[in-house]
Formats: C-alpha cells, sequence, structure tokens
C-alpha cells in the first residue's frame, strides 16, 4: 500500500487532480442545463464523500479535505488558463486523461498494483455517478437520456485509459 511520502510532489498532484478533473470534464461533457449541472455537482461531492470512506487508504488519503481543497487550487488555474471559451470541453477532457495518465504512470512506477487497480475503478465509478446523475435533453424531466453523446464520448476516452491500461499518451 503506498502512501502520499512515496510519491513527488507532481506524481502526488497527478493523482490528487485526475479524480477532481474526470468529475468536472465529465459534467461538462454534458450540457446539462442548470438543473444538470447541480445534480452533477452533487453526484461529485456525494462521490468524493464517499471515496473517503474507501477500504483503500491511498484514494482516503487522495480525498481528505486539504487534497480536495489543494485540488481545486490547482483545477482553478488549469480553467484560468483556457484561452479559448469554444474549446473549453475539450481542453478539460484532454487535462483530465493527461491527469489520469500521470496518475496511473506515477502507481506503475512505485509498482503499486492493488492501488492502480482501485484507481481505475474509483476513476471509472465517479465518472459513471457524474454522467448518470442528470437527464440530458429532457424537458422538465420528460424525455431525454441518461448519458448524453458527449459524456459517453468522454467516458469511453477515459475507459480506453483506466480499463485497458493505456498509460501511454
Amino acid at each position: 500500500m503506498t502512501r502520499r511520502q512515496d510519491f513527488s510532489a507532481e506524481e502526488w498532484r497527478a493523482l490528487r487532480n485526475a479524480p477532481q478533473l474526470v468529475a468536472i470534464a465529465t459534467a461538462a461533457a454534458g450540457h446539462s442545463g442548470f438543473f444538470g449541472t447541480l445534480s452533477e455537482g452533487m453526484s461529485a461531492a456525494s462521490a468524493f464523500a464517499a471515496a473517503r470512506r474507501a477500504n483503500n487508504e491511498l484514494i482516503k488519503e487522495l480525498f481528505g479535505p486539504e487534497e480536495i481543497r489543494a485540488a481545486h487550487g490547482d483545477i482553478g488555474e488549469l480553467l484560468g488558463s483556457v484561452t479559448e471559451p469554444s474549446a473549453f470541453g475539450t481542453q478539460l477532457q484532454d487535462g483530465a486523461i493527461a491527469a489520469t495518465r500521470k496518475a496511473l504512470a506515477a502507481l506503475d512506477a512505485h509498482q503499486a498494483t492493488a492501488d492502480m487497480k482501485d484507481y481505475r475503478k474509483m476513476l471509472a465509478w465517479l465518472a459513471e455517478e457524474v454522467a448518470n446523475a442528470a437527464r440530458e435533453g429532457s424537458f422538465f424531466g420528460f424525455g431525454g437520456v441518461r448519458v448524453s453523446e458527449g459524456e459517453q464520448k468522454f467516458l469511453d476516452k477515459l475507459y480506453a485509459v483506466v480499463k485497458t491500461g493505456d498509460a501511454a499518451p
């Protein structure tokens, strides 16, 4: 079992930020509207709280209050660096995938097989929780789909990294 002190500052930042970026990128991919975005945000917050109760000590540590605050600061900087508003979603998704690859590479470098398995599952579960939190394209709750086309495309990109073991860029 690995702990924070086993990782460099850059590796830890990737491990800590990837789940936050995955949640935000999933929500942004859906164009859920005001209430849908609120539901997705609440779903992410609930998932973060559940992660704090995980059986895996590394995951518990990643979702501690101080770590979440630090991740929000890092992600705020990333969001502030978006230069083209029309490319916001794409840049956010690319950032989430890049952070995921860095995090998995860090776990791989430390031969943290059990932690990597749990981390992969956690990222996929987190994205699915957010994607399923609101109906996309509905009118006052009628119609629409649970997972939008944009969310599914992002989930597919994420699955290619977390489920197949593709930690390479």
